[in-house]
């Protein structure tokens, strides 16, 4: 591209999320702008913001600052979800003005998820702007509402009729898109085998990456010292989310009380709306754990370069057929650090853990866990594999293996995807 070339105006839109800098989807589009910048004019949507954006980048916001009511302030969560039927088709009026309003300002709209992924791209397509989203795996199975006539009965109809709306309109809105991106080659799987893409349809599969400024091997007793932590215990360090949804270290916590297994001591850092519940878990089972509450990716760092095993817990059963088609961003993060990673046995932990080559497979459910720490593999065992996976690290052979590679490598990836759909239009 010349240098007097205007550069493509690309929209990345979170309309989901009410901007945190410490939020994970910020997190994981921040690192992106600063490579997709050199090629392109790059803006990013938020809902609104709650922190203003530091890194000085273009954005915008789909709700008017000046016309936010009182209510909405009081709004301060990082994820915005539609749960009913009117609050959905509100907040896509609302949409649709600013897609209206904004239809002139890019080239290409890219729709990060959240529950009605593909509304805004679509929208945007309506005026002839391409659009594509991301879908990770939001195809989650919850059991079937009960009416309880105790509550507010239009509130629970509309509740109960949006949850069977979405899946339908997930389906338009995919099989009007000009492409999809996914996490994994399982999620693409999913789509084409429930027919919800058919084989012509544009799916990119793109994992999330890391910052090897932050993720990487560091020397354990180091960080232990700077941790306070003792350099004679095994150490499990779990870093994430605490509402025990797709993320549910209770079972760990469980099987490690129940078990009790000598010097083997579990760290936790995230926070979340079961925080309370699993410290009051944690101390009913009697289990070593310590919670830290929610940490900078740096300081979270040191956890993980503290620990032997890095924990990963995950509820296959909220994934149809128990098919965990999520990247896992966390065992990416985990692996760059250069330490070993207890995961559920399924396809994508098969390929991130080199079928256990990298750490272990075992199911999340409290049977598993204290038959593993009943058998807990020698340490000499676990520093063998740790070495066989820092040298892998070290040689290439975890980005060859599209495993851990880093924001940079992504980006490129976004760069061809988005250069692919430019010249489509282009050329149509």
């Amino acid at each position: 591209m010349s240098s007097n070339q205007k550069k493509p105006r690309i929209c990345i839109a979170l309309p989901g999320i009410n901007y945190y800098k410490s939020t994970a989807y910020v997190l994981n589009t921040e690192p992106l702008l600063t490579y997709l910048e050199k090629d392109f004019e790059v803006t990013v949507v938020f809902r609104k913001t709650v922190e203003k954006p530091v890194l000085g980048y273009r954005f915008l916001t789909i709700l008017d600052v000046n016309k936010i009511t009182e209510k909405e302030k009081q709004q301060t969560d990082a994820n915005f979800s539609a749960t009913g039927l009117f609050g959905a088709l509100k907040y896509m009026n609302i949409l649709n003005k600013f897609v209206h309003k904004n239809r002139k300002q890019f080239d290409l709209v890219i729709e990060k998820q959240w529950s009605l992924v593909g509304c805004l791209s679509t929208a945007f397509q309506r005026y002839n702007v391409p659009g594509i989203f991301i879908v990770e795996a939001e195809f989650y199975t919850t059991g079937k509402a009960k009416f309880d006539w105790k509550k507010n009965p239009v509130k629970q109809a509309s509740t109960m009729i949006f949850k069977q709306l979405l899946p339908h309109l997930r389906e338009k809105w995919i099989q009007k898109s000009n492409g999809i991106i996914v996490e994994t080659e399982q999620m693409k799987s999913f789509l084409i085998e429930n027919s919800l893409a058919n084989s012509s349809k544009k799916i990119y599969p793109i994992p999330n990456g890391i910052n090897p400024e932050i993720f990487f091997p560091r020397d354990r007793q180091s960080c232990r010292e700077k941790l306070g932590i003792s350099q004679e215990d095994l150490i499990l360090t779990y870093v994430g989310s605490l509402n025990r949804f797709i993320q549910e270290p209770g079972p760990i916590i469980e099987a490690l009380g129940n078990v009790k297994p000598p010097n083997v001591f579990m760290h936790i850092i995230g926070d979340g709306k079961k925080q309370k519940e699993l410290e009051k878990l944690a101390e009913k089972y009697g289990a070593a754990v310590k919670f830290h509450g929610r940490l900078s990716q740096q300081e979270a760092s040191l956890y993980m370069g503290s620990a032997n095993i890095c924990v990963a817990p995950y509820n296959r059963s909220l994934f149809p057929g128990g098919n965990f088609t999520s990247a896992s961003l966390k065992v990416c993060e985990y692996l760059a650090c250069g330490r070993l990673v207890i995961s559920i046995p399924c396809e994508r932990m098969e390929h991130l853990l080199d079928g256990g080559g990298y750490g272990f497979l075992v199911e999340n459910n409290r049977e598993s866990y204290q038959e593993f720490f009943q058998k807990l593999p020698d340490i000499r065992e676990i520093l063998e594999k740790e070495n066989n996976l820092i040298r892998d690290l070290n040689n290439s052979t975890l980005k060859n293996k599209e495993i851990v590679m880093t924001w940079k490598d992504i980006a490129e990836m976004y760069k061809i995807v988005i250069e692919e759909n430019l010249s489509l239009m282009d050329n149509g």
